[in-house]
């Protein structure tokens, strides 16, 4: 199943025509943004909330951004919502300012069918430069897109002025990853880049290598089974939850960094805090190796879309990852 996980990574490049203001952390703006661009691309109807709408299981949009959940589906039970099919991967400087000519690199992962509408992805970010972004809504280009291979290889999808997307792109699959890196660790440090916001019970715990399995394994048989057509029925949930409550964490160095988004939306601000640094696990990683590597791209928790929960593996080969 994980074999066949498939996803494409693409870096866009946007070139400021005026000075762009932006928030430290980048990917709210983008996220915001082009999700309200996005809308105006394709909705047929102006509302502000998909739910009633006759076409919504048809729509692009609701695809991306409201992706429905089958409520007789096994892996969406007690969810009005399921996992978006794209993350937005903004750059990790916390640089605010981009002076006129200036490049700004983000990249857009792509899950399984959701690459069929890269173009739709192109267009809003070619809006969003028209209509501005930031303080000051200052105004860009789309210089590039270029898909991303693992290993190294890297191919132009569309430049400025181009009429249309080349057809070929490069995708990258869970079988590539796992050969990638075959050695199973004794013991590992998950580094988080962006913040972690991994919620049980309405709390926020200090999270152990059970929660944090849990909510990947979710995630990524979620993506796996919508939007890449796989079967997880045959995957023992029960039996890998209960295994991964034997592993143990041997360091802690997360810390919580508090934060505040203002969703354009709901039109009010939103927590967007979460946990930074390290973590360290130790013990029989056979069982999670697969899952804990695709994550890297995947991401965990909560706001992924944003770029949240991105980290990579350490081992004592030394740092690893996507």
């Amino acid at each position: 199943m994980i074999s066949t996980f498939i996803f494409s990574v693409f870096r866009v490049t946007l070139r400021a025509r005026e000075d762009l203001h932006l928030p430290g952390y980048k990917g709210s703006a983008i996220r915001g943004s082009f999700g309200h661009t996005f809308r105006k691309v394709v909705c047929l109807f102006g509302k502000r909330d998909c739910s009633g709408c006759d076409i919504s299981r048809q729509c692009v949009y609701a695809y991306l951004f409201e992706t429905i959940a089958d409520k007789n589906d096994p892996f969406l039970r007690n969810r009005d919502k399921a996992a978006h099919p794209y993350i937005i991967r903004p750059p990790l400087d916390e640089k605010e300012r981009y002076g006129t000519g200036e490049d700004m690199v983000f990249d857009l992962i792509l899950v399984g069918r959701a690459v069929d509408y890269l173009p739709y992805f192109a267009y809003a970010f070619i809006l969003m430069g028209e209509q501005g972004l930031g303080r000051g809504r200052g105004k860009f280009t789309l210089q590039a897109i270029d898909a991303l291979g693992l290993n190294g290889s890297r191919l132009a999808v569309y430049r400025s002025g181009d009429d249309r997307l080349k057809r070929e792109t490069l995708s990258i699959t869970g079988d590539e990853i796992l050969k990638s890196r075959p050695v199973v660790p004794e013991a590992c440090t998950l580094q988080f880049l962006t913040r972690l916001d991994l919620k049980e019970k309405g709390r926020y715990p200090e999270p152990d290598f059970s929660l944090l399995f849990r909510s990947l394994l979710r995630r990524i048989a979620t993506l796996g089974h919508l939007h890449c057509g796989l079967d997880f029925r045959s995957l023992d949930f029960g039996g890998l939850s209960h295994a991964a409550e034997k592993i143990g964490t041997v360091t802690s160095k997360l810390r919580r960094e508090e934060a505040v988004r203002y969703s354009n939306r709901q039109r009010r601000r939103m927590p967007f805090g979460g946990l930074l640094g390290e973590i360290t696990f130790a013990g029989d990683l056979s069982p999670f190796w697969p899952f804990m590597l695709l994550g890297e791209w995947m991401h965990v928790g909560k706001k992924t879309s944003f770029g949240l929960g991105r980290y990579f593996v350490k081992t004592a080969h030394g740092r690893e990852g996507g």
